[in-house]
């Protein structure tokens, strides 16, 4: 899944950017998805949470905007494994891939309790049988359970239990499937504020991922490509919470053309990178290339029916009019975006919007 983050302040403005959950002094953040105007105590002192408490709840207003399926990495081999043991809907081995299917569909329904409950029966059903491949498979998915409710030091200690289940089955540290489980497991670093193991994670995972590009044919490289993309994307996340914004936005733009490539340009996804694109460059002070980024989000956000966050691209566009003192264009796009806000009860929109409003008050006095 592909979103990003954050930057800073100039005087008593602000533009909050994506995901970022930083902010670093001396520049002017734009609006993002998950980041707030800063919360003000009745003492007039900003107040953000801690570190680990403010990437959780990130995360999960992440995971609440996130569509399509939860991916599990060895589903594929385990599921064609057992199908060619039995077609009996009544042997031990069909109930388990029952109970699996159950396990996956609560958690893409966002019921979690009721989905660690089934993986815990299937485990045991798995350890029952005697089944490797179904023990290790189980692991994989209460991994992305964990990860998905934010629990990331749960969530990590299951992937390397994967990994090395993995590894004694003779995977290489290469594999397609280790190398899926090391993005994750760097992401989960980044996420807890590990962000020097974060980096190493990153960039050993991209080198690899960069020379089986170089040795697999344009059909078979696909999946390669959009794993390479999806980390670069997080990588990208990564740099701009160590504010090295000329590196962030070439990565952004690295796993934009990769995600678009694979998935086409109307996704919330790929508007979420350019938002992000948007920035980096205004915190390079490009001004001129984060107003392009965003317009071009606007443009693609109209195509895709429903879509709430388009209310913020456009808050982020007058945060970003703000920034160069263009009042009046500030002021059309925030107003624009507090009523989409209101119309669509989209409450970060609002929030952003009354943020930029309250700012051009006080810039007009």
């Amino acid at each position: 899944m592909f979103r990003t983050a954050s930057t800073a302040t100039l005087a008593s403005r602000f533009f909050i950017s994506i995901n970022h959950p930083r902010i670093a002094p001396l520049t002017i953040p734009l609006a993002t998805l998950t980041n707030h105007a800063p919360v003000l105590s009745q003492s007039g002192a900003t107040q953000w949470q801690k570190d680990s408490e403010y990437r959780r709840d990130e995360y999960h207003q992440q995971r609440r905007r996130r569509t399509g399926p939860v991916r599990f990495l060895v589903a594929s081999s385990f599921l064609s494994w057992f199908s060619k043991k039995t077609d009996d809907e009544d042997t031990p081995e069909s109930q388990l891939i029952t109970i699996l299917k159950r396990s996956i569909l609560s958690i893409q329904k966002e019921e979690y309790q009721k989905a660690e409950q089934m993986l815990h029966l299937a485990l045991k059903m798995a350890q029952d049988l005697q089944s490797k491949d179904g023990i290790t498979y189980i692991y994989d998915i209460m991994a992305n359970l964990a990860m998905e409710v934010g629990d990331f030091a749960k969530a990590e200690k299951l992937f390397v239990n994967v990994m090395q289940r993995l590894f004694s089955d003779g995977f290489l540290e290469d594999h397609i499937k280790m190398l899926h489980i090391s993005s994750k497991i760097a992401h989960l670093a980044q996420l807890q504020g590990h962000l020097d193991k974060a980096a190493q994670g990153f960039e050993w995972t991209l080198a690899k991922l960069e020379e089986k590009l170089k040795q697999v044919g344009d059909e078979n490289s696909k999946e390669i490509r959009e794993l390479w993309g999806i980390t670069k994307n997080w990588y990208a996340q990564l740099l701009m919470e160590g504010k090295r914004f000329a590196e962030a936005k070439q990565a952004f733009l690295q796993a934009y053309e990769a995600y678009t490539e694979i998935h086409g340009l109307l996704t919330e996804e790929g508007l979420t990178i350019l938002n992000n694109l948007s920035v980096a460059c205004s915190n390079l002070e490009d001004y001129a290339s984060a107003e392009r980024f965003l317009k071009e989000a606007i443009a693609l956000a109209a195509q895709i029916p429903d879509l709430s966050e388009a209310g913020v691209y456009k808050a982020n566009l007058g945060l970003l009019y703000l920034q160069q003192g263009l009042l009046q264009q500030a002021s059309e796009f925030c107003t624009f975006a507090w009523r989409y806000g209101k119309q669509h009860k989209h409450e970060e929109t609002v929030i952003q919007a009354n943020y930029c409003l309250e700012q051009i008050k006080a810039m007009q006095k």
